[in-house]
């Protein structure tokens, strides 16, 4: 692709971080589109789409286009309707795919081995090998995969992480991200059925940490509990295995002194109070041998406390 023609772009996922819309109405969400592609599982859906981004886009922004194709067309259900929109795109063009987590592989390999440079939301996949897949299939095709983990680019967790880096061998971290009971209703059609909270949330705060730890320590061991009982009942109604809050705890291995060990504790919920006053809460704590690190997503900024200066606050806004 010569550096003056235009990319064109297909979105994979029709839901609400693609479109703004859920099937329980729109949200109040702007999110921008312009000329591009959309494929789903459910043509049904698009009419609703439509009106929706011509409601909220193209009649609030000046000379904003929300034209889409769309797959598949008309009324008809096709789980692989992916294929015939990735068919009609051509190498070097991109594909952005925001689907269940179960589906993020098969759809990333189609694209990548067809040219497309990929940009897929996180978890990439759920198993180790498809990650590596992946990777070569990239490498073989020589296009870009590139994980959607947007936390590394707010301007907190990266500023927190450069500076947890100076605070010498880890110790203890723990993390806490959560979503209200009404995410269910919104992801109840593959809730607990192809994916679960700890996939979907946790990962974030997993990243965040291993790239803390990248090159100074590696996980060795991992264990799970969950609780259960509130996205199986009325109104949610989930799947019989829908866990509701899921609890990972790591043991981590310095890879600098064999003396020092460190654990790490993520929890992530989607049964967290409806009128809690954020969306999504989100913080992590990072204890080291110098100080801490303190961040709270639902109250911007963080804190650190030094050993030789004590507590200092930042806010990179």
């Amino acid at each position: 692709m010569s550096s003056d023609q235009k990319l064109n772009v297909l979105m994979c996922g029709t839901g609400e971080y693609t479109t703004g819309w859920t099937p329980s109405g729109a949200s109040k969400s702007d999110k921008k589109v312009e000329k591009l592609s959309m494929v789903g599982t459910n043509g049904g859906k698009f009419p609703a789409i439509r009106e929706h981004l011509t409601a909220n886009i193209a009649q609030v922004y000046k000379d904003m286009d929300t034209s889409f194709e769309a797959f598949p067309q008309g009324e008809k259900f096709d789980a692989e309707a992916y294929k015939e929109a990735i068919d009609k795109l051509s190498p070097g063009d991109a594909a952005i795919i925001f689907t269940p987590d179960s589906t993020h592989y098969p759809i990333a390999k189609y694209a990548i081995e067809r040219g497309l440079h990929v940009l897929v939301t996180k978890p990439a996949v759920q198993l180790l090998q498809h990650h590596l897949d992946l990777v070569e299939l990239a490498r073989k095709h020589n296009v870009i995969c590139f994980v959607e983990h947007h936390k590394r680019f707010d301007p907190v967790y990266s500023d927190a992480k450069v500076r947890a880096q100076a605070l010498g061998e880890c110790n203890f971290f723990s993390a806490w991200m959560s979503q209200p009971k009404s995410q269910l209703e919104t992801f109840r059609a593959w809730a607990g059925k192809d994916s679960d909270i700890s996939y979907y949330l946790s990962s974030h705060h997993i990243d965040i940490h291993c790239w803390i730890m990248q090159g100074n320590a590696i996980p060795t061991r991992v264990v799970a509990s969950a609780a259960t009982g509130i996205a199986t009942s009325e109104p949610y109604n989930c799947v019989p295995q829908t866990e509701d809050t899921i609890t990972l705890l790591v043991d981590w291995q310095s890879l600098k002194s064999s003396k020092h060990r460190s654990t790490a504790v993520y929890t992530a919920s989607w049964t967290a109070p409806m009128k809690a006053g954020v969306h999504s809460a989100q913080h992590w704590y990072y204890m080291a041998e110098k100080g801490e690190v303190n961040v709270d997503q639902a109250h911007r900024g963080y804190d650190i406390v030094l050993d030789d200066t004590g507590k200092t606050y930042y806010n990179p806004f």
